[in-house]
């Protein structure tokens, strides 16, 4: 039995398009299936919990929806030893499925999952907020505080983006609002610790980016050596650069090659603590669950168990 999570509302209404030419084939070939809908922020977590708690044997948990979606189904799963996870992404910007070459067709996608030959244990990241009432968050693809949060915080609330993504140009608004908080971003001081034992303070922190995969914010190719299968996060720290300098390097963020220049750090480790100045936004793939000073950041290394 296979269980489809679907995001209707992905990618503004690609998710419940995408779901009838998913449900056509499964039906042609009389698949059997149960699926549920997602209604509002939150509710794939909640569905994921349901099919583990009322499920027996491994549970084969398909999610249609964008990296979002992904991400409240990471969040709901009580044991990763039984579950065994499928993607059909239809979100706008699809980070995982373009890390993992997860075809963006539907149908070859689906087609994958029925007759699955490669199956990759992922790592996942989880967050924890000392000294909050914010419980612990999971992430697959990335988390972030600064700049790349500061843009997800507001194109999640854009309505331009929910316009744009109807004609596939989703990105156009990443790229745009980007480029606004560049002008506006006030940087901060950071403490990091790396690992428990490495301690530096910066003073003028732009972002600390913790990767498990390559790409995030729809292409961007943070963390160019990023591998999700090693055990590690891959952090990309950008301090002590003027704006001009700043706006300058962001084109360089689409082909990798901003770990290049100065002012930008890029290194591996398995846990990092952060304690900003003062609040920031933080993001777990593109999602706002905190705004606070303090995180902790660490790598689940081969839980995840999923067809490619």
């Amino acid at each position: 039995m296979h269980h489809f999570i679907v995001n209707p509302k992905s990618s503004s209404g690609r998710g419940i398009r995408f779901w009838w030419t998913v449900k056509d084939e499964l039906d042609k070939e009389n698949v059997p299936y149960n699926v549920s809908f997602t209604k509002h922020i939150g509710h794939a977590t909640e569905l994921t919990r349901q099919i583990c708690q009322n499920s027996s044997g491994i549970k084969n948990i398909v999610i249609l929806g964008g990296d979002g979606t992904m991400n409240e189904v990471l969040n709901g799963i009580d044991d990763f030893t039984k579950v065994l996870l499928g993607y059909i992404p239809s979100g706008s910007s699809n980070d995982l499925a373009r890390s993992l070459k997860i075809p963006t067709d539907p149908v070859k996608a689906l087609r994958n999952i029925l007759r699955p030959t490669k199956f990759k244990y992922l790592d996942y990241g989880i967050i924890h907020f000392p000294g909050t009432d914010y419980a612990a968050r999971r992430f697959i693809c990335s988390s972030g505080m600064g700049y790349d949060a500061n843009v997800c915080n507001e194109v999640q609330a854009s309505p331009l983006k929910k316009r744009l993504n109807r004609f596939g140009a989703g990105k156009f608004v990443y790229i745009a609002i980007a480029i606004k908080q560049l002008i506006t971003l006030k940087s901060l001081s950071a403490t990091l610790i790396v690992d428990g034992r490495k301690k530096n303070t910066y003073r003028q922190v732009f972002l600390v980016s913790n990767m498990i995969h390559k790409y995030e914010g729809g292409g961007l190719l943070m963390a160019p050596n990023a591998d999700p299968c090693d055990g590690k996060l891959s952090i990309c720290l950008v301090h002590s650069m003027s704006r001009l300098r700043a706006f300058f390097l962001l084109p360089t963020i689409f082909t990798g090659t901003h770990i290049k220049h100065r002012g930008v750090e890029a290194f591996n480790c398995s846990e990092l603590e952060i304690i900003m100045g003062s609040g920031a936004a933080v993001h777990t793939d593109g999602e706002i669950p905190a705004v606070c000073h303090h995180i902790k950041v660490s790598c689940v290394p081969g839980r995840i168990r999923m067809i490619l």
